[in-house]
């Protein structure tokens, strides 16, 4: 009796990649940040602070006619940091939408035609020119030292804030997490509806930052999330995240 020869062992099938590597993998869950307005005067912070190493560098300051130097500050700088604080502060005082935007860069670039038009017959940009040279603001070392250290010590605070209170958005439903106790508040996600607002331009070119507003089907008020940084992207994490929920449950194997 001869011996059957035994088939030659299969090939074993590559096994599929995980789930994360593959294109259309979403994330399990998606974590939104809501910040104060406070936030928005980094421009600020980050001036006082390169301001601080300049004049402790003795950049920018003045020296007298013996060679030492002026030690009542630059103002240079004090002139710059006043500008800077008072642009800044602008994006607290109106809400820039795209009209308004719009509408307040054609009035400069009307502001300034009309000048220069001016100009050419009574001379009003040398009146406006000693009029800027005449302002003089000054600032010591220590004031923006001190500016600084203050503002960084509010965006720490702010920091650690947002470690404690913000949503997560995941298959199933949204969490508020609140308070330092660990407190949490539940909405479903079955029939979510979600909606996305830039209503701040200049909020916007600072940190991409705008509005989304959640109405769970369980809830008769919405869920205002403002100021969320990088809104664009969290908004498309939320719709891949919701997208392929939705894929799953019309995939879902009928009965039998």
């Amino acid at each position: 009796m001869t011996e059957t020869e035994q088939p030659a062992n299969p090939t074993p099938k590559p096994s599929a990649p995980p789930a994360a590597e593959s294109p259309n993998f979403a994330p399990e869950s998606v974590i939104i940040r809501p910040w104060p307005k406070v936030v928005f005067l980094y421009p600020t912070f980050v001036a006082a602070t390169i301001f601080f190493l300049l004049s402790w560098l003795g950049i920018g300051a003045e020296r007298a006619p013996d060679g030492t130097m002026v030690q009542h500050g630059s103002v240079v700088l004090g002139n710059t940091f006043m500008a800077i604080v008072f642009l800044n502060l602008l994006v607290f005082s109106f809400d820039f939408s795209r009209i308004k935007s719009i509408t307040i860069l054609v009035g400069i670039v009307a502001a300034v035609l009309l000048v220069l038009w001016i100009d050419s017959k009574w001379e009003v940009t040398s009146f406006l020119g000693r009029v800027a040279d005449s302002i003089d603001i000054r600032m010591n070392t220590g004031f923006y030292g001190f500016f600084s250290a203050g503002m960084a010590f509010l965006l720490v605070l702010v920091f650690v804030n947002t470690r404690f209170h913000y949503y997560e958005v995941n298959a199933r439903e949204i969490l508020h997490h609140h308070g330092y106790l660990g407190d949490v508040r539940r909405w479903s996600t079955e029939g979510l509806e979600m909606n996305k607002e830039i209503y701040d331009v200049a909020e916007y070119i600072l940190l991409r930052s705008g509005r989304l507003i959640f109405q769970p089907m369980t809830s008769k008020k919405a869920i205002v999330l403002d100021n969320v940084p990088n809104v664009n992207r969290i908004e498309a994490s939320v719709n891949d995240l919701l997208s392929h929920l939705a894929v799953r449950i019309n995939q879902r194997p009928g009965p039998g």
